[in-house]
């Protein structure tokens, strides 16, 4: 018994190894680049919506956009490969992480929001794949239609609206660590590009969290009114925005403050700590 719990061990440790090698790092910066440019872009279509112009502002409506392009095909596939490689090495930061640290909850945290970074990364590298094979999704119906199923499962309702409330504090966490500038922790020193930096990832973080909110409110008011329809995503967290009063200037501001993220994300290839 001893002997088979070793060689697991064993197995599990060479397995996040192999996640942590040159290639894999670099493709692993190179995911960065992808998501940047994924929230660039829907910086961009949330600008269209602003002007009265259609467009699905969310990842892909952005990654529809990519396909769409000369040369799409080969951009998906690697954007495909690069964010894999970025949840891989996510998922060897969940089990590296969780061995350097001496304190049981440190390990669980850090274990916990590697693994679920690695979750995000790997469904952008899945909506890669999708598109790159020439298939097509839509994010805001796909949510409704989740949304629906978990509704009509035992305690369901209760189960979305811990769900979207997850999905709020998450957005409050993201606008503290924009604030606080805690996110600079993610990087080696930038030099002279320090103050860029800082305030790229300042407005493009506290603008994610306004959205994340937004959009755990929709999931809260869909369970609440029995609704599924009102859980829309992202595109649906920034329409529904722009239906706010002043809700124009509002969705320009928080525009631009996910073109500052999607740069800002493109600035952590360079200089985030891997």
């Amino acid at each position: 018994m001893g002997n088979a719990s070793q060689g697991a061990n064993r197995a599990v440790s060479e397995a996040a190894s192999a996640t942590r090698s040159p290639a894999v790092r670099m493709l692993a910066r190179a995911g960065f680049v992808f998501i940047g440019l994924v929230h660039i872009l829907i910086g961009v279509i949330a600008l269209q919506l602003v002007q009265g112009r259609g467009g699905e502002a969310d990842q892909s409506g952005a990654i529809g956009t990519l396909a769409s392009k000369p040369g799409g095909g080969i951009l998906l596939w690697a954007g495909a490969v690069a964010c894999g490689a970025l949840a891989l090495w996510m998922l060897s930061e969940a089990f590296y992480g969780a061995r350097s640290e001496t304190e049981s909850k440190k390990k669980v945290k850090e274990a916990a929001t590697a693994v679920g970074k690695a979750v995000v990364f790997g469904f952008l590298a899945f909506t890669f794949a999708v598109f790159a094979a020439g298939g097509s999704k839509n994010s805001s119906q796909s949510a409704s239609d989740f949304t629906a199923k978990l509704m009509g499962a035992p305690a369901g309702v209760v189960f979305v609206i811990v769900v979207g409330l997850a999905i709020v504090a998450a957005g409050v966490f993201y606008a503290y660590r924009g604030v606080s500038r805690k996110f600079m922790e993610d990087l080696q020193d930038p030099g002279s590009a320090r103050t860029a930096v800082e305030w790229l990832g300042t407005v493009g973080y506290a603008a994610k969290g306004v959205v994340l909110a937004a959009v755990g409110v929709l999931i809260v008011v869909a369970a609440a009114t029995a609704d599924p329809s009102k859980s829309s995503g992202l595109d649906g967290g920034l329409k529904a925005l722009g239906s706010q009063p002043y809700g124009v200037f509002l969705l320009a501001a928080i525009a631009a403050g996910l073109i500052c993220y999607g740069v800002y994300s493109m600035a952590r290839a360079r200089y985030g700590r891997f």
